[in-house]
């Protein structure tokens, strides 16, 4: 039975991206098949917007921190968008993002802040999350697919 990992959309070419582009790895799918890997395109901030769309800046307002697109904080909308998706897919055992996203980025950057933060979809998520920059070594795919098989076995 083959593994279900939610990955970006644009990661798999979809023009999802705020400037309508896409962020496409081909050898993902290459590991994927090779691993018995479903991979399931989610990007929460299309969903929400469609694309294009304004930018969205994470910043630090007071002891918050806010998700400013044309200076509306949408950070609650993306909360409440990204654990839709997970109760979507209950069946995942993975996540894969896109580094420097607001929404799917491990360590994304927050202004005025002095620090990143784990941005929503990798918080919604109980399972193994990582970013596809990690998996563009044989290393980086191996130690993946290792904390999926032990969050498998639990």
């Amino acid at each position: 039975m083959s593994r279900k990992v939610l990955i970006s959309a644009c990661v798999m070419g979809q023009n999802v991206r705020w400037n309508g582009q896409n962020k496409k790895y081909d050898e993902i799918r290459d590991w994927a098949q090779e691993n018995d890997v479903s991979l399931v395109p989610v990007c929460p901030e299309n969903e929400l917007f469609g694309s294009p769309r304004a930018a969205i800046r994470l910043r630090q307002i007071d002891d918050r921190v806010a998700a400013l697109m044309k200076g509306v904080d949408v950070f609650d909308d993306l909360t409440s968008q990204c654990e839709e998706i997970t109760r979507q897919h209950e069946d995942a055992v993975g996540f894969i993002g896109i580094a420097r996203s607001p929404t799917c980025g491990i360590s994304a950057g927050v202004k005025d802040r002095g620090s990143t933060i784990k941005a929503a979809m990798h918080v919604a998520c109980n399972f193994p999350t990582t970013e596809i920059n990690s998996l563009k070594s044989p290393k980086g795919r191996d130690i993946f697919l290792r904390r999926i098989e032990k969050h498998e076995s639990r």
